[in-house]
């Protein structure tokens, strides 16, 4: 029996074998060679290929964030499909070399379906600005078919009959005169005209749910980016991380506060005071009182808050400083361990909600009159270091059953 030695190979160090379609999760990979050592990638580049059975999806160059590890993510413009993908790398080495890993198969990615597909076609995210454009655009584009169409079939009526001549009574059919109406051809084509019409409006407005909730998660082009910040550089677990280089740990970004490291969001076009979800997950590295998460501080007075006790009790308000909140029993978040919380608010209904774990925690009253609009940030992890393992906003309050796992 012939036996054959493994070459080199791929070790996946962060991000997770299994995410969700439009998730932006840094993916951290590691390359070993065929004896098992760490492949340096000082001056190298790493090129990505994500291929399903039906053939390449995406190309992308990795970025290599120190020197022996290669990161990248699926972007939001990306159209990749769900199911199981396999992973392809091509790292160029300073001198010219190529070398491709692993060698054995390839590495293997999921990417599994969300609520937010548009119709399980295989498009992985798509934002609500286009795919308003493009439903106008298909809508416009039939309407004008049919109308050329139908403008077409009159003429050549027109001509066929103008080159006989007609009796009287099919001239006269042909006709409408001024509040008579006739069963006659011309008002059967208009009347085909305002069938269509009509039924493309119905079409329109079948989809309105559609738009809508692709509108919920699509980032517009013009909302800020996220921004991870750090003055100096940082060591950490052997490796020294350069200014402003985030670092990922436990399927997360790492955020220690202390540094100082900040990791904020921009909330003009992102979030609104009058609706919305933010889906987060936390794996808290201390437990103190009191850890502030996605805190966005009021322009006037209060604020939209997270927040975790010594207790490990996870609450969640928006209202004044010391004012009431929603809250779990004590010994929920632990230290090292992640909980996923749902903040959802909703002006029209004048509530707001918190969701621990899947579990609906209880109701509040919010009033946007009363508290006015948000500030222009969020800071996700705001005075103690904290892992970040999931970042979800939308701009509708997602019903129960979509937060509730």
């Amino acid at each position: 029996m012939t036996m054959y030695k493994v070459g080199n190979s791929v070790e996946q160090v962060f991000g997770g074998a299994i995410i969700k379609q439009g998730d932006r999760t840094p993916l951290g990979f590691n390359f070993r060679d065929e004896n098992g050592e760490l492949v340096s990638l000082l001056g190298a580049t790493v090129d990505v290929k994500l291929a399903n059975r039906q053939g390449v999806v995406l190309s992308t160059r990795a970025v290599v964030s120190d020197e022996y590890t290669a990161t990248f993510s699926i972007g939001t413009s990306d159209i990749t499909g769900a199911g199981e993908m396999r992973i392809e790398f091509t790292v160029n080495y300073p001198s010219g070399i190529k070398e491709k890993f692993p060698s054995d198969d390839w590495q293997r990615l999921k990417i599994t379906s969300t609520l937010d597909d548009v119709g399980k076609t295989g498009v992985s995210y798509i934002t609500f600005e286009k795919m308003t454009g493009e439903f106008q655009t298909q809508f416009n584009a039939l309407k004008s078919d049919v109308s050329k169409e139908t403008e077409l079939q009159k003429q050549r009526i027109d001509n066929l009959i103008n080159a006989v001549p007609q009796p009287s009574e099919v001239v006269y059919a042909r006709e409408d005169e001024k509040g008579v109406v006739h069963p006659n051809l011309k008002g059967r084509i208009d009347s085909i005209i305002d069938t269509t019409s009509a039924e493309l409006e119905n079409l329109k407005k079948e989809n309105s749910f559609l738009v809508k909730n692709a509108s919920a998660t699509g980032i517009p082009s013009n909302a800020g980016a996220p921004t991870f910040s750090r003055a100096t550089t940082r060591d950490y677990k052997g490796r020294t991380y350069p200014a402003n280089t985030p670092i990922y740990d436990m399927g997360g970004l790492l955020v220690d506060p202390s540094f100082p490291e900040t990791f904020t969001i921009p909330t003009p076009n992102v979030l609104n005071a009058n609706e919305g979800t933010v889906e987060v997950g936390i794996i808290p590295l201390v437990l103190a009182d009191t850890m502030n998460y996605c805190r966005i501080d009021f322009p006037s007075t209060g604020r939209f808050l997270l927040f975790v006790s010594a207790s490990g009790r996870v609450s969640f308000s928006i209202d004044e400083w010391g004012g009431a909140s929603i809250s779990t029993a004590s010994g929920v978040a632990k230290v090292n361990e992640q909980f996923t919380a749902a903040l959802r608010w909703n002006h029209k209904a004048k509530e707001y909600t918190l969701f621990v774990n899947g579990q609906k925690i209880g109701v509040h009253y919010y009033d946007k009159n009363v508290k006015g609009e948000f500030g222009t940030i969020m800071s996700v992890v705001h005075n103690y270091p904290a892992i970040v393992t999931k970042l979800r906003f939308s701009t509708i309050a997602r019903s129960d059953k979509e937060l509730k796992a």
